[in-house]
């Protein structure tokens, strides 16, 4: 029984250790970013906020595969008016291209939050999210895609008022016509409120675009 299980393991295992493995790419980032209001009286501007962010991602290859993982922290400080908040981020993504058909991909991660409620400079109040999503693209012809993404994103928070849940959706086409290529993307995001004590949500974001280069190295 246990040599039957070890050799099972063993099959299930083999086309991941047979993968051409790349060594993995580390990016390391800092960013700052500052804020200021412009004071009446003197027409100075005030500085008015400071946000830190640091972020690591970590990327492995091995054709026809690439995965991700994304670990985020980010503070951002109002220095005239209460509301600091501060994050923790994890994200991690994959994508599988199948030859002559697409590439099909997916990404989930989590996001902890920690307000500041007004009057305190203490993060007290805190809310996760939890968001998972999907994209596929087609190669319809050679030359020309079609590509589509579905995501969900549902933020559980001590308040039970700002609990919501979002739902996003992308589409996009592409074709290429000699020298040129066309692009038309769309996207859109629909958030409702989770829960009968939430408040927030019902709203709706919607972005569409086309585009036209023109490359004649290709």
């Amino acid at each position: 029984m246990k040599k039957g299980m070890a050799l099972l393991l063993a099959c299930i295992c083999l086309p991941a250790w047979s993968l051409d493995w790349k060594l993995p790419v580390f990016t390391l980032k800092y960013e700052v970013a500052g804020g200021a209001s412009e004071d009446p009286d003197d027409e100075t501007l005030l500085p008015t906020t400071v946000r830190n962010t640091l972020s690591l991602r970590i990327k492995e290859e091995a054709d026809p595969a690439a995965f991700g993982l994304t670990l985020r922290t980010s503070a951002k400080d109002f220095l005239q008016t209460s509301g600091d908040y501060a994050y923790l981020e994890a994200e991690h993504d994959g994508a599988v291209r199948i030859a002559d058909i697409g590439k099909f991909g997916y990404t989930f991660g989590m996001k902890g939050t920690g307000h500041a409620p007004a009057g305190s400079d203490v993060l007290s109040e805190e809310s996760l999210a939890l968001k998972v999503g999907g994209t596929a693209l087609l190669w319809l012809a050679k030359g020309t895609s079609l590509e589509g993404g579905l995501t969900g994103r549902f933020v559980l928070a001590e308040d039970p008022a700002d609990a919501l849940q979002a739902y996003g959706a992308a589409a996009g086409f592409a074709s290429r016509l000699g020298d040129w290529l066309l692009g038309l993307r769309y996207r859109g995001e629909f958030r409702f409120p989770l829960g009968l004590a939430a408040t927030t949500g019902d709203h709706v974001y919607n972005t569409g675009s086309v585009s036209v280069q023109w490359d004649p190295n290709r």
